[in-house]
């Protein structure tokens, strides 16, 4: 087991623990009850993990005296909505859930989300504890405090930085994952690496496709790089106002595709195709050299992961939707390039000028 300490330097006296160990689950309530002694505990799943992974929790956590309430909802993007967060929330009231109560978000960055956005907006703010259960949400999205959800016109556009008491994170729930699921999560570690961690890089490339098997013994090894690499720079910048941006690379295009595409591509392959983009960009922008574009490209590729638009896309709706990303400012998008395997550079490109150069970039990869 591994344990990171997460500190928002901004804030001194807001830090939680990052856990890393298979069997984690197994010792939950050893970590729950540290925290403290709550008045209610909710389990927040979604319908498929309640059957696999959050039905045994309650039980176990019953069992260690730790009662908690089941609240389930239908998996997948669409779910991500303010409905969603409101039914949630009355639930939660129905079920006289106070300020001293916690949520437990066990599942991937959906559950996340909407968990983490409802316990910050119940009674102006309770606790709640990140369990993630899929391979994107372990590496990413379980870490930094973002909750949200999504609008019609664009993903994560209603949200609240709400820094979750813990992040617990088991590689054994990823056996049962599905291929396609744990490529969307290599996505996601395939960018820490290149941000921030030139051996992470390394160890992908070496161990390929095995990594999609959840008992690969190097799995465990990886999540956790990943996730330091999150914590250093979430520890940093809390609220994006500079480094942050960096955990952006190929996000930016990513989440215009998956939007464009009605959420049909996932976000792992959404984010493999940002950073396929972003990283002919760096090459036109910031001189990555041809050596390190071609090594990270095959790399992505290696994983069964694309780089191109998928067929059936249209370039310009992934403009349109661009166009709406959060993160641009006063007409201008902070792009993040790389200059080299390691070294992200985070450029302020005009938003018309961005447009131009990526409608015949993607124009080429459609």
């Amino acid at each position: 087991m591994n344990r990171i300490r997460l500190e928002i330097s901004a804030r001194g006296n807001l830090a939680h623990d990052v856990v890393v160990g298979r069997g984690m689950l197994s010792r939950l309530h050893q970590e729950v009850v540290k925290l403290g002694d709550f008045s209610r505990r909710g389990l927040v799943t979604d319908d498929v993990v309640r059957p696999l992974v959050a039905e045994g929790l309650q039980v176990h956590l019953g069992a260690q005296g730790l009662e908690a309430v089941l609240f389930s909802f239908p998996p997948g993007e669409k779910t991500k909505s303010v409905e969603t967060v409101l039914d949630l929330c009355g639930r939660l009231l129905d079920n006289s859930f106070d300020r001293q109560s916690v949520l437990l978000a066990v599942g991937g960055g959906v559950v996340g989300d909407i968990a983490g956005f409802a316990a910050a907006m119940y009674l102006r703010g309770i606790g709640y504890i990140q369990v993630p259960t899929t391979l994107v949400a372990q590496v990413d999205s379980s870490i930094g405090g973002k909750t949200g959800v999504d609008l019609p016109s664009g993903k994560n556009l209603l949200g609240a930085f709400h820094q979750p008491l813990l992040v617990v994170i088991d590689p054994d729930v990823l056996v049962s994952l599905p291929r396609e699921a744990m490529q969307d999560g290599l996505a996601e570690t395939v960018k820490a690496g290149l941000i921030a961690d030139p051996r992470l890089v390394d160890v992908v490339e070496q161990e390929g496709e095995g990594l999609l098997d959840g008992r690969n013994s190097e799995l465990e090894g990886v999540i956790l790089r990943a996730c330091r690499v999150k914590c250093r720079v979430v520890s940093q910048d809390e609220r994006e106002a500079g480094l942050r941006r960096i955990l952006n690379f190929g996000h930016t295009v990513g989440h215009a595709l998956e939007a464009a595409s009605g959420y049909t591509v996932s976000h792992g392959r959404a984010v493999a195709v940002g950073m396929g983009v972003a990283i002919r960009c760096s090459e036109r922008r910031v001189g990555l050299s041809s050596a390190h574009a071609a090594r990270a490209l095959a790399m992505i590729e290696k994983l069964g992961l694309p780089t191109r638009l998928p067929t059936g896309v249209e370039p310009e709706a992934v403009l349109a939707r661009l166009e709406r990303d959060k993160k641009i400012l006063g007409e201008v998008c902070h792009f993040v390039l790389l200059s080299e395997i390691g070294r992200p550079v985070v450029k302020a490109i005009p938003l018309d000028e961005l447009r131009r150069e990526l409608q015949g970039l993607l124009r080429e990869l459609a």
